[in-house]
């Protein structure tokens, strides 16, 4: 067997970036001729794994961050939170965050895995932590959102809101924006924690938002996909689905992609929410798609790789086990996790 390839050794945080483009530029991920390795974890895998160097990091609901290396297959080291963690982990610089079920946010040291820093809130971290600008910015199940400062863990300031927030949030310069269960978008200042809008929808917004331009796009779980300006927070436009969406969308070029639960992938046009295509996949859809160099893939039940042009498949993988989160995508080698803990890299 070969080595994974060192073409892109950073996937730093949920859809590859901060920009949600998903591994976008990548040429287009070939169909994979067989398992390079895969390794088998404690409990099932609910969120998406990040790549930094040799190390693909790996949350689990069996309490554990993992470091694997991507050479070998074999850990690099694991550390016990003590508690189930849902959250997608994030690098920033030499470090490794996450949340988890018990309420804390953890940085880690990427080489060694030893503590650097813990944030407690009063309920489960669901999220993945965001950096922009010496800041890690995240929510809470408490109702409240938070930023700290990325190396001492410090906080910032705290925004309550009052409702559980489950939606990852997307920060650029003076603005962050994520979605709440009491059904609203919001955006609020970065330095200051001040909102300067919110928008309401017709039920929770779990769905993780990307921002293209002027417009702001997530997904709700009242069956709709939206696009918000994202200077005053008004409706650009909405599509319907068949049921909820808490997907996230990627965005390659003017098209945004994400899943429903009503089990279709769509790609919609940014500029004015028209249907460019929708495939159906084999069960409901709640990963992220990731998109490379002219394709989108999508885990749900299998791995599914779709011309981005037409939503045409150009191959699938079934490995065995559910597969239900947003895989990493190099190039030469697709690492992704199933929900009976396994964790695959494919060549």
């Amino acid at each position: 067997m070969g080595e994974p390839s060192a073409q892109t050794t950073q996937w730093v945080t949920l859809i590859g970036d901060s920009a949600r483009t998903g591994g976008l530029g990548l040429r287009p991920a070939p169909a994979p001729k067989g398992v390079l390795w895969r390794v088998r974890l404690g409990r099932s895998v609910s969120s998406a794994p990040v790549l930094g160097g040799d190390l693909l990091f790996v949350t689990c609901l069996d309490g554990f961050l993992h470091a694997i290396n991507v050479r070998t297959g074999r850990h690099a080291w694991q550390f016990n939170a003590g508690s189930p963690i849902h959250s997608t982990p994030s690098l920033s610089g030499d470090k490794v965050l996450f949340g988890c079920d018990n309420g804390r946010v953890y940085a880690l040291d990427c080489e060694s895995g030893e503590e650097r820093w813990v944030v407690t809130t009063g309920g489960e971290v669901w999220t993945s932590p965001v950096i922009l600008d010496g800041k890690a910015f995240f929510g809470s199940a408490d109702g409240k959102f938070y930023a700290v400062d990325s190396e001492s863990g410090k906080p910032e300031w705290v925004r309550n809101l009052g409702s559980r927030i489950y939606s990852t949030a997307y920060a650029m310069p003076g603005r962050v924006y994520f979605g709440c269960s009491d059904n609203r978008l919001y955006c609020l200042a970065t330095e200051s924690g001040q909102a300067l809008w919110s928008t309401p929808t017709g039920s929770a917004i779990d769905s993780s938002p990307a921002v293209v331009g002027k417009s702001v796009l997530v997904g709700s779980e009242d069956f709709a996909v939206y696009s918000f300006d994202a200077d005053d927070g008004s409706v650009r436009w909405k599509f319907d689905t068949g049921l909820g969406v808490s997907s996230s969308p990627a965005v390659g070029g003017e098209t945004a992609f994400i899943g429903s639960k009503d089990g279709f992938l769509y790609a919609i046009a940014v500029e004015n929410g028209r249907l460019r295509w929708k495939v159906q996949l084999e069960t409901c859809v709640t990963a992220p798609p990731v998109v490379g160099d002219g394709i989108v893939c999508i885990q749900a039940g299998a791995l599914s790789t779709h011309d981005a042009s037409t939503g045409k498949i150009v191959w699938t993988a079934a490995l065995g086990s559910s597969l239900q989160s947003s895989p990493v995508l190099t190039g030469s080698t697709i690492y992704l996790t199933g929900n009976q803990g396994m964790v695959y890299a494919l060549e």
